[in-house]
């Protein structure tokens, strides 16, 4: 027990720094503020997600232990702060992207969540019990294909202004602390101490850096030339690809996974046009894209049951029918109420106030 609670712990300080960041790695994807400023619209962003698991949950019948509450709050704080990142870049309003947020938090990671973190559980939605081991469904796949929602709806009205300069410095010490906390957070969602911490690490390590691999070959083969961003963004996606296998992965199949999510997010993201929508892409392409590589590959790749070591692909269609699932009803309820609350907007700035004077 004592175990358990001290990896929990560790699950959850780990989602917490990584949330910390995270915003000052995406703060270039967001218009020009001072840090001060970011940060607290970044929290305030975040919290509904922590705050609709801690308060909706427990009503709820769900069989979840109670250590794993604080570590899960934690990931809904740090999948808000993600999925409000294109609307905050699309230059909405801060009212908007937090009513955004709290809705995403009830309907979008509460359910999708439970379902990943209680596959077991008295009702499977669809007949699906999905394995992700770190939330990937939730994490990548939900909020990749919300931000996607936010963009169909937005369309030609996201913002081309000025976007906040982060100093070299700050984003590379952000990179290392992402990648760290991301393994911390892998290790901490086993929740417990066991013989596979090791495993889940190596995995980690080695799909991060073939997630760098295969986006600076790709885009060194297409443009030419890689950047420091390039690292960043195959490390990330790398990350994002065996957080839903890191326990069941050997390193050759974290590497596969990861240099193929890393070469396909690459190929989506890295192309001519303008900054922001190189950055817009970005962040669709690097959740959506590698947490859908890493979740289906599962079927494939997973140690005893995967395709490769079973010859069946029962696994393979629980995994592809969990992602198209997860995206689809993300994309579905985050474009309804991104345009509903858009609305909202156009009409309380239309409504003129009525003015009283003396006959």
């Amino acid at each position: 027990m004592t175990a358990d609670f001290a990896a929990a712990s560790l699950g959850a300080v780990a989602l917490f720094l990584l949330l910390a960041a995270l915003i000052v790695l995406y703060a270039s994807t967001l218009p020009s503020a001072t840090w001060s400023a970011l940060t607290i619209t970044s929290l305030a962003c975040a919290a509904p997600g922590a705050v609709a698991w801690l308060v909706i949950v427990p009503a709820l019948s769900v069989d979840l232990r109670t250590v794993m509450m604080p570590s899960l709050a934690a990931l809904g704080a740090v999948c808000c702060f993600l999925v409000t990142l294109v609307s905050r870049s699309s230059g909405a309003p801060l009212w908007r992207s937090v009513a955004y947020s709290c809705v995403w938090g009830i309907a979008v990671y509460v359910p999708i969540a439970v379902r990943t973190f209680e596959p077991f559980g008295a009702t499977t939605p669809l007949g699906l019990s999905p394995i992700d081991h770190g939330g990937a469904l939730v994490m990548s796949v939900a909020v990749g294909a919300s931000m996607l929602a936010v963009l169909v709806v937005e369309r030609r009205s996201l913002i081309r202004g000025v976007r906040k300069s982060v100093p070299v410095p700050a984003g590379i010490a952000a990179l290392v602390l992402a990648v760290l906390a991301w393994l911390a957070w892998l290790v901490g969602a086993e929740f417990a101490f066991d013989d596979v911490v090791g495993l889940i690490l190596a995995n980690g390590a080695v799909s991060a850096s073939f997630g760098a691999l295969g986006w600076c070959i790709v885009q060194l083969i297409n443009h030419g030339t890689i950047r420091l961003k390039s690292l960043a963004g195959g490390l990330i996606s790398g990350l994002i690809a065996v957080s839903a296998g890191a326990p069941l992965f050997t390193p050759v199949s974290a590497a596969v996974a990861g240099f193929i999510a890393g070469a396909v997010a690459c190929a989506f993201t890295v192309r001519k046009g303008s900054p922001l929508g190189n950055q817009l892409r970005f962040l669709v392409n690097t959740h959506l894209i590698g947490g859908s590589i890493g979740v289906v590959s599962l079927g494939v790749l997973a140690t005893g049951s995967g395709f490769l070591f079973t010859g069946q692909i029962f696994i393979f269609e629980q995994q592809l029918q969990s992602v198209l699932a997860s995206a689809a009803f993300a994309f579905v309820v985050s474009s309804l109420v991104w345009w509903l609350l858009g609305r909202v907007g156009r009409r309380s700035e239309v409504a003129e106030p009525r003015i009283l004077t003396k006959n």
